[in-house]
């Protein structure tokens, strides 16, 4: 029997599909939401069949099987997808390459066997295993999340050349800062690997056992390991996310670590990123209830908030579970207390608003300015359900009759149609850019970064935000309230569009930029060199390569 007919027979493609998307019963079948992008059902339309092994979408009007699913949900070619199903089926597959006779390494099995030598690093090192267990944590935690030692560049390094494994391969993993003195980016620190969706490990992060800067140490963003799509904890949580339909999402990988050792096994945690698109996109193949519990500090508040921007009209049920006095997740649980109750008591985000704002409720114009505030928050959202939930929990919270509310909210949709029908405000191409920049989502900045050429000829704002990323509230007051309204415009207009949809957009927007800078350069060029400025007539030249070479004239 070949290969692929081999796997597909002892692969369940129930079991497969379930890992990336939450299947219901349904008769002889399983129903779900469509785990691909591309459209924000509500009703599920996808359909995996056990007796026939097959999954179809009634939107998309596709058709899978085992390998073809694993290709398209991964974006992977046909042998990354093939190993994938081996692994999924408990079966050793290996690649040779028979010009050279020899397995064929990558990157993921590099850093697979670098895990296995920092976890005998470990277990020869004794007391460090002592300082994990006065860290309280346990065996089980050790073994389940690979907390390993970093203990000698040089013998890593022996122990991947006998894997055979090549100088330029090593160099490319990020381990090593320095190759020829085989110095370990992660020496005389634990190590805790990072894996992705398909479970191979990507990355590393590191803290210090004893005493030194900095505390943490993280791998550098690679084209194998994206921050912005990876949920640190996902491989260990997704079966409990599935199960208990929620899942709870904190800032650090300590704190997910410990709730797991909890039993909130539903836990991820975002690491050295906000919460990002690509996240959600994840989450929602396994449920549509999220628990935010980022830390208690005085970033709290600026991180629940974003998060909330994010996964604001994604069809997501949110809540904040709010930690008042303690410092993280970690902090809380080793005191002893009840988190379950932190989790009963979780804020929607109309009531986290109120709870964190500066407003005194036994003030009446203190309540009537929150109202107003809270009034445009609600206007953001698209589902009218939603909007309805949260002015009757306005009504209920700040004591105020629900017609009172009601009204209040209907005369801010008058006012704001009145307003939109007199005056169309327009936006240009670089206003739009600062609004993407001060979402601080690090893949809109990057493609801003990489697709804007003259950045010598932008706005001195576009310059400002980009060379030094700002938060919204450190603008003068004229320009918040500027870019408040353009985010409220660009956030209906991007309602229905899909994240692939959006960084398109985004590079138009760079591109459109482009067109304008070189307009700008060249009319002042030409100027010049009307008055014979050689420097000028170079500088032209030079321009217009460039140009040529973005597609910019």
């Amino acid at each position: 029997m070949w290969i692929v007919e081999e796997l597909e027979s002892s692969i369940d493609i129930v079991q497969l599909v379930s890992r990336y998307t939450k299947l219901r019963k349904s008769g002889a079948n399983f129903k779900a939401v469509c785990p691909f992008p591309g459209h924000n059902e509500k009703t599920p339309s996808f359909m995996v069949s056990p007796s026939k092994q097959l999954a179809y979408c009634f939107w998309c009007h596709k058709w899978w099987w085992a390998l073809k699913f694993i290709m398209d949900i991964e974006n992977i070619e046909f042998k990354e997808a093939l190993q994938i199903l081996a692994e999924f089926a408990g079966k050793k597959l290996e690649w040779y390459n028979f010009k050279e006779n020899k397995i064929q390494k990558n990157m993921y099995s590099l850093y697979r066997d670098a895990t296995s030598y920092y976890k005998q690093a470990l277990k020869n090192n004794p007391e460090i295993i002592k300082y994990l267990y006065e860290r309280w944590l346990k065996n089980e935690d050790i073994e389940k999340f690979n907390f390993w030692y970093a203990d000698s560049g040089v013998w890593l390094y022996n122990y991947l050349k006998e894997k055979w494994y090549e100088d330029s391969l090593i160099l490319d993993s990020k381990i090593f800062v320095d190759l020829r003195n085989r110095k370990d980016k992660f020496i005389w620190r634990i190590i805790f690997p990072i894996q992705n969706l398909r479970w191979d490990f990507v990355a590393f992060t590191a803290r210090i056992v004893w005493k030194g800067e900095p505390k943490y140490l993280n791998s550098p963003a690679t084209p194998w390991f994206d921050k912005s799509a990876i949920l640190y904890g996902l491989y260990q949580a997704k079966s409990e996310i599935v199960k208990k339909d929620f899942v709870i999402i904190t800032e650090g990988q300590m704190d997910t670590i410990s709730m797991h050792s909890h039993w909130f096994t539903n836990t991820v945690a975002i690491s050295w990123t906000a919460l990002t698109e690509k996240h959600l996109t994840i989450i929602k193949r396994l449920t549509h209830k999220v628990f935010l519990c980022f830390d208690g500090d005085s970033a709290w508040t600026k991180a629940t908030k974003l998060a909330l921007e994010t996964i604001k009209n994604k069809d997501l049920e949110v809540k904040i579970i709010n930690l008042w006095e303690w410092k993280d997740p970690d902090d809380l649980l080793k005191s002893g207390e009840d988190f379950q109750k932190y989790i009963d008591n979780a804020l929607s985000p109309i009531w986290y608003y109120i709870e964190k704002s500066d407003f005194n409720l036994n003030s009446i114009e203190d309540k009537k300015k929150l109202l107003v505030e809270l009034l445009q928050i609600i206007k953001s959202f698209s589902d009218p359900i939603e909007k309805d939930f949260y002015l009757k929990e306005i009504s209920k919270k700040l004591n105020i009759t629900e017609s009172l509310v009601y009204d209040a909210f209907n005369r801010l949709k008058l006012e704001r149609t009145k307003t939109t029908t007199q005056t169309k405000p327009i936006i240009n191409s670089e206003e739009m850019a600062i609004w993407f920049l001060l979402l601080e989502n690090q893949e809109y900045t990057e493609i801003l970064e990489q697709n804007i050429i003259f950045k010598e000829a932008i706005s001195k704002d576009l310059q400002s935000i980009l060379d030094n990323l700002k938060n919204i509230d450190s603008l003068p007051l004229d320009k918040k309230e500027k870019y408040k309204a353009i985010s409220m415009k660009i956030e209906e207009e991007n309602q229905e569009k899909t994240p692939e949809n959006i960084l398109e957009e985004i590079k138009k927007i760079a591109q459109k930029i482009n067109i304008e800078s070189y307009k700008k350069i060249t009319e002042k060029l030409k100027e010049k060199m009307s008055q014979w400025d050689d420097n000028a007539f170079l500088q032209y030249t030079e321009i217009i390569k460039t140009a040529k070479k973005y597609g910019i004239k």
